[in-house]
């Protein structure tokens, strides 16, 4: 099979971006948020000549140049009737696939005449969104998102038009526990996954996204709700990753890492707790490659 003409990134950019514009539930805390209450950017300076080429003193600081957070969130005077509960979390992990003929094995059993994509998951990686979608069942989700295309102009031409998401296929991490790969040629989450090709045919994303929303329909929320939920969200993600008795991997040794680093620095601020589990969610999404949004 050939590989997508295009790189990982120049599809997740898009995906990631229409995802957060094109349905009323998800919310990205990075992009949503910046338009809504705005960004306080935390940065270390470790060269002091900047602070004596103002004359000032050498401020006492933390190493954050990784992290990016709305501050406003935490201030006691923040409404909270801005921000989305965090009760619901949904992870993607976006694939470059490979593309070529059906096996003559599995012929007329795809949805589409024509090419197959697939995609191949990473051992370690799998695992642990196998252990976060575990934790999180019920009160969210985690897939994987790869395109039904593989040129560069399929992908431009979706991108200008804003319709990568409903040309993307989304499996969740629990169907393809225990293979090694992803095959399909439609939308949505229908497939077979190898190496025992066994078929997989959920409910497309949106659908998915919508009944979990329905689930928790009627919930009462107070103005404390999301530090709560928040904090649980992290609690999960530390108690799935943390499982004793797992091989030890490169991958949640770099989590526990980023989340000490956040405790440290985090530890003499305000709302410090509330600080921390946001930083733990951003650790788990750079340590794992994956992309965070909140479902309101």
């Amino acid at each position: 099979m050939k590989a997508a003409a295009f790189e990982e990134k120049e599809y997740e950019a898009p995906l990631y971006n229409q995802l957060a514009a094109g349905t009323r539930h998800v919310w990205s805390p990075g992009q949503v948020f910046e338009h809504h209450i705005g960004f306080d950017y935390a940065l270390f300076a470790e060269d002091g000549r900047v602070f004596r080429l103002h004359d000032l003193p050498i401020l006492r600081g933390a190493v954050l140049s990784r992290y990016r957070w709305p501050a406003h969130w935490f201030r006691r005077n923040s409404s909270p009737t801005r921000l989305p509960n965090f009760l619901l979390n949904l992870f993607i992990q976006a694939k470059r696939p490979a593309w070529g003929s059906r096996p003559a094995k599995l012929k007329g059993q795809f949805p589409q005449p024509g090419v197959i994509w697939r995609f191949t998951t990473d051992g370690e990686q799998q695992e642990s969104l196998e252990l976060v979608a575990a934790k999180l069942k019920g009160r969210g989700l985690v897939a994987y998102a790869a395109p039904v295309f593989h040129s560069h102009s399929v992908l431009f031409a979706h991108t200008r038009r804003g319709t990568i998401v409903e040309n993307s296929t989304f499996p969740s991490a629990a169907a393809l526990a225990t293979h090694g790969a992803w095959l399909y040629n439609a939308p949505g989450a229908t497939g077979f996954a190898n190496p025992d090709m066994t078929p997989v045919q959920e409910a497309g994303l949106e659908q998915r996204i919508a009944e979990l929303v329905r689930s928790t329909d009627g919930n009462t929320v107070d103005d404390g709700q999301w530090r709560r939920n928040l904090k649980g969200l992290a609690a999960s993600l530390r108690e799935a990753l943390g499982v004793e008795g797992l091989a030890e991997a490169s991958r949640r040794a770099a989590f526990f890492e980023l989340v000490r680093d956040a405790e440290r620095a985090t530890r003499d601020l305000d709302e410090a707790e509330a600080f921390t589990a946001y930083l733990t969610a951003l650790a788990f999404c750079e340590s794992h490659g994956v992309e965070w949004f909140t479902i309101a």
